[in-house]
């Protein structure tokens, strides 16, 4: 990258000099001919075809061609000294130039460099998980409950490698594809309901206590519904696996002028203020006590990025041994 970045001082410079200098050489030529000897033949020739406006005069032609032959001095000098400046200026100048150029290149390239590598990390642990119950299953004989144990947990860590590619699809589909959403009105109300019956079963092996207060009457955002339901699926399933046992979810949502809140707030572990402006980054895992749950850390990063393609917010409150309270944001329908 350094060379790159070197190639491409080297070209703006080229461009500022040449541009400059042309210029430069440009103004000179057009002022010699104004006050120089070009004057001089102008007006005799103009003499000689008696065009001349005013009477011909040897000693004021003398006069203002001396004028103009200082004037083209001075001005010859100054260009000089300009141009020998912007030899030591422009470089520094191209240089910056090309960080602004190459810098969102070069940050892109690192993301996509640490996307890759974290990912072959994260995929890394569970097929080494699966290659070890699978040698150590095949090295002696053991009972059928010994095995189905074996073909439970390997189905496990399957299931977990399927949910990663998942989620890499998501997220990089979300990364190279600009085209704006095409938006319609969803039901926020019948949208949160779905996803809290599809997690029923979690919800009462945890015997959480869960609540949830719908707005009184229909409640529409504009948004994209599969996206919109893999957001909330992320963001509840976080506070069931993050919640004590019967600890206590609360979902309400809170209608505005212009947009509609939905809080989510959880009675877990809480998130340090330190790790709170990390949490929406890729891979990204709190430590201590909500790190014991297995995860890969990209729940809350594609819950930002669907967030941000709604052009919504999501906002954390939380503090350690309090739970977290989360609220998203997202624009409310015109036709509420």
């Amino acid at each position: 990258m350094v060379s790159v970045r070197l190639r491409l001082t080297l070209l703006y410079s080229v461009f500022f000099f040449a541009l400059i200098w042309t210029l430069s050489f440009g103004l000179y030529l057009w002022m010699s001919q104004s006050f120089g000897e070009g004057y001089i033949t102008h007006v005799q020739q103009r003499h000689q075809t008696n065009s001349l406006t005013f009477p011909f005069d040897e000693g004021r032609i003398t006069t203002v061609t001396i004028a103009g032959a200082v004037a083209l001095d001075e001005l010859r000098d100054i260009l000089l000294i300009l141009n020998g400046l912007l030899l030591i200026i422009i470089p520094p100048i191209s240089w910056w130039l090309t960080s602004k150029t190459l810098g969102p290149m070069l940050r892109v390239h690192e993301q996509q460099r640490q996307f890759v590598s974290d990912a072959s990390h994260e995929m890394r642990t569970p097929l080494s998980i699966l290659s070890g119950e699978m040698e150590v299953a095949l090295n002696k004989n053991r009972t059928a409950r010994e095995y189905k144990k074996v073909i439970k947990s390997s189905k496990e860590e399957i299931d977990r490698l399927a949910k990663l590619v998942q989620n890499l699809l998501f997220l990089a589909q979300t990364d190279f594809v600009n085209q704006p959403l095409k938006l319609q009105p969803v039901d926020i109300t019948d949208l949160l309901q779905t996803i809290i019956n599809d997690l029923n079963p979690k919800i009462k092996k945890r015997k959480i206590k869960f609540k949830f207060e719908p707005p009184e009457r229909t409640l529409n955002v504009s948004g994209y519904a599969s996206m919109l339901s893999m957001l909330f699926n992320n963001l509840l399933d976080n506070a069931i696996k993050y919640s004590p046992e019967k600890g206590s979810i609360d979902v309400k949502i809170i209608p505005g002028r212009t947009q509609v809140a939905v809080r989510i707030e959880d009675k877990g572990a809480g998130i340090a203020p330190a790790d709170q402006e990390k949490i929406f980054r890729r891979f990204y895992r709190v430590d201590l006590s909500r790190s014991k749950t297995k995860g890969f850390g990209l729940g809350l990063a594609i819950a930002k990025s669907i967030v941000d393609r709604h052009r919504g917010r999501i906002m954390v409150s939380s503090h350690p041994g309090q739970g977290s309270t989360f609220a998203v944001y997202l624009p409310k329908n015109s036709q509420n």
